[in-house]
């Protein structure tokens, strides 16, 4: 099995033993629980997570989505069983009201694929129908919150695609789509790659990362009425060789923040509410002034106060920590935590503030840490680690 090694380098023995046994019983007879009659959510104990993987010939124990709970009191992470089988499902959205569940598949040979499920009470799927992507490698989907809209980034052909969506939560076929064109400096930047969605919280406004062409296309929404208009400029232009991928916005003040794969970097902006438009405040290193090895950004979000804020590096193994000055966006960096895994993408923190979980690609496994709420810094769980083959997205069952 791929990077083995690796967790037995990182991990006290019995919790590689442990993470091991339930690698391997994925799908086994464990005590089913009683989820006909589902809580509300101020009597919840647990939650459930759902958790996006990549699946090859080289990792034959990933199949698809998995599912988790997560116990709110505790912060421990239990491996529950495999959701859904499915070819690359490396980015889910679940429905406002919680009850659809959309994911991408991310393929290169057939092009992508974007599916919609319906979330029954027990918390299984029943599939509605899928649409195409109409490019490859879709790595990500988004909602808007009247569930009107769904959008789709195509990181391999640089397209972007937007749906309606229907009553009963299932995807129309592409209404509408658009082709970048550019390029950047670096290697990896020979074409347009968009690879995010964000909606504004306003929901009146979405942005579109595009690692290829160092830019963050922009667009009016209009839910009522289904459609985007770009805006005017109709990009925020990033250093060159930049390579933003993911951004999002701050829970209660005018700033955005996105993250710059390339290189390395976090780019704060004012968000103006009344045209949409993004200005530059500053630029942030996510690595330590001393590294001087390989390492690309993923994933960046807030805490749900909006004091502090993450980032995840792929090679330095880490988050970032940066503490938000709320009069000005400006960031002050706080350290960084080790994800003890390999190839931290997505990572998810608990609408409490109170927890953060990692998902780590390349090491098969997710990290568990408590957040201290003043500080911003995190604690490994003594139940740190669940073992996931290839996990890359960590999302609740209800948003």
């Amino acid at each position: 099995m791929k990077n083995t090694s690796f967790l037995k380098l990182v991990l006290p023995c019995g919790l590689y033993i442990g993470m091991l046994w339930t690698l391997f019983s994925c799908g086994s007879s464990s005590a089913p629980q009683d989820e006909s009659t589902p809580l509300n959510k101020n009597q919840m104990k647990t939650e459930k997570l759902i958790i996006g993987t990549y699946t090859s010939s080289d990792e034959p124990n990933s199949k698809g989505i998995y599912r988790a709970t997560r116990d709110l009191s505790t912060g421990k992470l239990t491996f529950d069983s495999l959701l859904l089988e499915l070819d690359n499902p490396n980015f889910q959205a679940v429905s406002k009201d919680g009850q659809f569940l959309y994911t991408v598949s991310e393929t290169t040979e057939d092009g992508g694929m974007v599916y919609a499920f319906r979330i029954e009470p027990d918390l299984s799927l029943t599939y509605l129908n899928h649409q195409s992507s109409l490019g490859r490698s879709a790595c990500h989907v988004a909602v808007n919150q009247a569930q009107t809209m769904l959008f789709v980034a195509n990181y391999s052909t640089g397209v972007f695609t937007m749906y309606h969506l229907e009553d009963d939560g299932s995807i129309s076929g592409p209404v509408d789509h658009y082709k970048y064109e550019g390029s950047g400096p670096h290697p990896n930047q020979g074409s347009s790659h968009p690879h995010q969605t964000t909606i504004s919280p306003d929901q009146n406004y979405v942005y579109v990362p595009d690692l290829g062409t160092d830019q963050i296309h922009m667009y009016q929404l209009d839910a009522q009425n289904k459609r985007l208009t770009e805006l005017n400029p109709a990009t925020f232009e990033l250093p060159p060789g930049s390579g933003p991928r993911h951004m999002t916005f701050h829970p209660n003040r005018p700033y955005a923040y996105a993250i710059n794969e390339l290189r390395n970097t976090v780019q704060a902006m004012h968000y103006d509410a009344a045209t949409g438009l993004l200005t530059g405040i500053d630029l942030y290193s996510t690595l330590p002034e001393d590294f001087s090895g390989e390492s690309y950004c993923a994933d960046i979000h807030l805490s749900p106060d909006g004091k502090f804020l993450y980032g995840s590096n792929r090679g330095h193994n880490s988050l970032v920590i940066y503490r938000i000055d709320e009069s000005t966006g400006q960031l002050e960096r706080v350290g960084f935590t080790d994800v003890y895994g390999y190839w931290p993408r997505n990572f998810y923190i608990a609408p409490d503030g109170k927890f953060v979980y990692v998902a780590n690609e390349r090491s098969g496994n997710i990290s568990s840490y408590s957040r201290d709420e003043d500080s911003g810094e995190l604690t490994l769980l003594d139940s740190a680690f669940t073992a996931v083959v290839s996990p890359v997205c960590i999302t609740p069952f209800e948003e």
